[in-house]
C-alpha cells in the first residue's frame, strides 16, 4: 500500500509551512513522499505542492483539505499522514514505526485511520479495550465519544479521509472549518460507512517512541491521566462562563507533549492567530532555535 505525508495549511499561516517541511525532513528519516496543499504557487516557492483548483475559496479548510487528497490519490496512494502544518515533530520520529509498524498495522487489523496522539496523554479519558503487546497496545476506538477522526496527527486510508471531508461538506450552513470536520466526523450516527467508524484506533505513543520512558515516568503518567480526567469532568459542572473560564486558565490542559513515533504538542503551534503560549514554553525549555526560527518567521501584525 502506498503511503505519502499530506500537509494541509491554513491561509493565514503559510508562513509555517517552509518550518514543518524543514522538521519532517530533518527528523523523519526516509519519510513517504511529502505533498503541501492549500498554497498559491507564489507561495509553495519550491515547497512540493499541490495545484489549488480554480477559483478554490480558501477559507474553506475541508475544501481545500478534499483537493488535497483527490489529488494525493490520482497519484496512487492509499494511505496518508494527515499532518496540519501547526503540528511539526518536535523530536527525532521513529522511523521504523512511521515508515513500517503502522502502515503494516493499517493493512491488518484492518484500519481506517490510526491517531499518533497516543491514548497515553493526559488529554483523553477514552475506556475503549486495548489490543494486545503484539498489536502494540493499540486502543480500539468503539465507544461513542471516542476521538475518531481528530486532526491531530494521524494514518488515514485515503478513501475514508475522502468521505469525511464529504460528510464535512454536506452542512451548507458551516465554513468549512478544520473544526466542524472533525465535529461532524466524530459524531455519533454519522452516515460514515461501519467498516470505517468501527476501524479507528489510538496508537499507545511510549510504547513506539524514540526515547522510551522509565518506569517513574510510565506512574507519574498514569497519575497525571488519573488527576487530568477529574479536572475535565468538573468543567460541564461549572455553572458560571466567568468562572469556567478562570478554571480552563488555571488548569494547563493543552500544555500537554506526546512523546511517541510522531512526536508533537497536543495544541499545536498556534492558537488563535497567536503562537500558542504553551508551546512557546516548551520550545524555550527544548528546543530554543526552533523557537527563534519560529519568531523571525512569523508575519508581524
Amino acid at each position: 500500500m502506498k503511503t505519502g505525508i499530506l500537509v494541509p495549511v491554513w491561509r493565514d499561516y503559510t508562513w509555517v509551512a517552509p518550518i514543518t517541511l524543514e522538521t519532517l525532513r530533518s527528523r523523519w528519516a526516509a519519510h513517504p513522499e511529502i505533498w503541501f496543499c492549500g498554497l498559491t504557487e507564489d507561495e509553495a516557492g519550491t515547497l512540493p505542492v499541490l495545484p489549488l483548483a480554480p477559483g478554490l475559496d480558501r477559507s474553506n479548510w475541508t475544501q481545500v483539505l478534499i483537493g488535497g487528497v483527490e489529488q494525493m490519490r490520482s497519484r496512487g496512494f492509499d494511505l496518508i499522514y494527515l499532518i496540519l502544518e501547526e503540528h511539526l515533530p518536535v523530536a527525532p520520529c521513529h522511523a521504523g514505526h512511521l515508515n513500517t509498524t503502522l502502515p503494516a498495522l493499517m493493512e491488518s487489523l484492518p484500519a481506517a485511520y490510526i491517531s499518533l496522539m497516543g491514548w497515553d496523554n493526559r488529554r483523553f479519558s477514552s475506556r475503549s479495550p486495548l489490543l494486545d503487546k503484539s498489536q502494540h497496545q493499540l486502543k480500539h476506538l468503539i465507544g461513542p465519544h471516542d476521538p475518531r477522526f481528530h486532526l491531530h496527527p494521524a494514518l488515514w486510508r485515503a478513501d475514508i479521509l475522502e468521505a469525511c471531508c464529504r460528510l464535512a461538506l454536506e452542512d451548507r450552513n458551516k465554513n468549512g472549518s478544520a473544526w466542524h470536520f472533525e465535529k461532524a466526523c466524530a459524531r455519533p450516527g454519522n452516515p460514515l460507512p461501519e467498516s470505517a467508524t468501527t476501524a479507528c484506533y489510538q496508537i499507545r505513543a511510549s510504547q513506539l517512541a524514540m526515547a522510551k520512558p522509565s518506569a517513574l515516568q510510565n506512574i507519574i503518567s498514569a497519575a497525571e491521566r488519573f488527576i487530568f480526567h477529574k479536572l475535565m469532568a468538573l468543567y460541564p459542572l461549572i455553572p458560571s462562563r466567568r468562572a469556567g473560564a478562570a478554571f480552563l486558565r488555571q488548569v494547563p490542559f493543552d500544555d500537554v507533549f506526546c512523546n511517541g513515533p510522531y512526536p508533537m504538542f497536543y495544541s499545536g503551534i498556534m492558537a488563535k492567530g497567536q503562537l500558542n503560549r504553551f508551546f512557546v514554553n516548551f520550545l524555550h525549555r527544548k528546543d530554543p532555535a526552533l523557537m527563534n526560527q519560529l519568531l523571525k518567521a512569523m508575519p508581524r501584525r
